[in-house]
C-alpha cells in the first residue's frame, strides 16, 4: 500500500537545501579536481543552459559556499546581475590557485603554539600531573617532524589563559621562598658522625653513578610507616620501597629489598639526614657497604635532589595519604612514573635513559 507524500514543513525544507552539503572533513580541491570543475562550469557558462551556483555544487559534491568562494578566486570577468538573474564569468584553475598562493604568501609567520600542541601539553598538565617543562618534552617526543616551541612560550599562554592551563594548574608555580628563621649548624648529637665536608669530591659533583641520597616519606597524621626512598644524584634515579613502620629495622628490610631486587647496583656513597631510623651509622656503612654520611640540622636543602622527588610524589599521593593502603604494584607504577619524568637537569632526558646511558659509557 502506497503512502501518500505529505507536504514538507518549512523547518523540513529550509534542512533539506544544498548548502548543507559539505565535503569530507580535511579534504580540499587539488589542481586536477580544479580542473575538472572548470571544464563542466565553463560548459555550461558557453551554452544556453543556465545553472545556479548552489545546484552546480550539489551535482559535483561540493559545499556551496566552497564553489561560490572558489568561482570568485578564478572569475575571468565580474559577476553581473541582469534583471532577475545572474550572469557569470568563465572560471579559471589557473587564477584561482594564483590567487591562494598570494593569499599564503599575506598570511604572515605560522603561530608557534598549534591546538594539537596545546590538546597534548593540557592532557600532560592536568591529567598526567606533568610540569610544563616535562609536557613540553613529551610533545616533543610525540610530535618529532614539529618545530616546537620554547618553554617561555608556553607559560605565556598560561598566564594569557588561552590554552586551558591557567596560573595555579601546574604542579608548581612561582611564590615567596620560606627563609629560615635560624642558621645551619653542625650536628652535634652524636659524636664521630660524618658530615657533608667529609663526603669525597665525586659525591659533590653528582657526575659519577652510585652517590645516592636517602630519605623517608611519611603516611597521614595518626597512621604509622610510609616510604623509604633513594636517589642517584647523577642520574637522580629514584628508588622507592614502602615500610610499615620508621624504625632502624624497617629501615634495614627496605635497604635489603631494594638490594635483592636490584635496584642498587652501585653505592659508592649515601647522604640522609638526622632522622631516628637513620642513627645507627655502623649498621647502615654495613648495609651499603659504603660510608654514610649526615647533613645538618634543619638543612634540608643540602640534599636537595631527594626532597624534589619528594614533591614528585605529592603530585599523585598528597599530603594526608596512608602508604600502607597502596599495594606493591601502586608503588612500582609510582616510582615508574617519577623516572620517565624529562629533566632539565639531565638535558631534557629522563632518569631511566640517562641512566643506562651512563652504564653503557662505563
Amino acid at each position: 500500500m502506497g503512502t501518500s507524500k505529505q507536504p514538507l514543513r518549512k523547518a523540513d525544507a529550509v534542512s533539506k537545501r544544498y548548502y548543507t552539503i559539505k565535503k569530507p572533513s580535511g579534504a580540499h580541491l587539488t589542481q586536477e579536481m580544479r580542473k575538472n570543475l572548470a571544464r563542466a562550469w565553463n560548459k555550461y557558462v558557453n551554452s544556453s543552459t543556465t545553472i545556479s551556483l548552489r545546484r552546480f555544487a550539489r551535482l559535483h559534491n561540493l559545499a556551496y559556499a566552497t564553489w561560490q568562494r572558489e568561482l570568485k578566486r578564478g572569475a575571468t570577468g565580474p559577476i553581473i546581475r541582469k534583471g532577475k538573474r545572474w550572469v557569470y564569468p568563465e572560471y579559471d584553475p589557473q587564477q584561482a590557485m594564483e590567487s591562494i598562493n598570494e593569499g599564503k604568501n599575506n598570511m604572515g609567520t605560522r603561530m608557534k603554539l598549534t591546538i594539537s600542541m596545546a590538546i597534548l601539553f593540557r592532557y600532560a598538565v592536568l591529567k598526567l600531573k606533568r610540569s610544563p617543562y616535562d609536557a613540553r618534552m613529551m610533545i616533543v617526543e610525540a610530535l618529532p617532524d614539529r618545530d616546537i616551541p620554547c618553554l617561555k612560550t608556553f607559560y605565556n599562554h598560561i598566564e594569557a589563559g588561552d590554552m586551558g592551563v591557567f596560573h595555579g594548574d601546574t604542579p608548581y608555580h612561582p611564590g615567596k621562598k620560606r627563609k629560615p628563621k635560624n642558621p645551619a649548624h653542625e650536628a652535634k648529637t652524636v659524636p664521630g658522625r660524618r658530615q657533608l665536608k667529609d663526603r669525597p669530591k665525586s659525591a659533590s659533583d653528582a657526575k659519577v653513578l652510585g652517590h645516592w641520597e636517602m630519605d623517608t616519606v611519611l603516611s597521614r597524621k595518626g597512621s604509622k610507616g610510609g616510604l623509604l626512598v633513594m636517589l642517584d644524584r647523577c642520574s637522580k634515579h629514584y628508588v622507592i620501597e614502602h615500610i610499615n613502620f620508621i624504625n632502624q629495622d624497617e629501615v634495614a628490610n627496605a635497604i635489603r629489598r631494594m638490594k635483592r631486587r636490584g635496584a642498587l647496583p652501585t653505592v659508592l656513597s649515601v647522604t640522609t639526614d638526622n632522622g631516628c631510623e637513620f642513627l645507627d651509622q655502623k649498621r647502615l656503612d654495613k648495609l651499603f657497604n659504603s660510608k654514610v654520611y649526615y647533613t645538618r640540622a634543619y638543612a634540608s636543602y643540602e640534599k636537595g635532589s631527594i626532597e624534589n622527588c619528594n614533591r614528585l610524589v605529592r603530585r599523585w599521593y598528597p599530603k594526608g595519604t596512608d602508604f600502607n593502603n597502596l599495594t606493591r604494584k601502586q608503588i612500582r607504577q609510582l616510582e615508574d612514573t617519577i623516572n620517565s619524568i624529562h629533566r632539565e637537569s639531565l638535558n631534557g632526558e629522563t632518569a631511566y635513559a640517562y641512566d643506562s646511558c651512563l652504564a653503557k659509557a662505563s
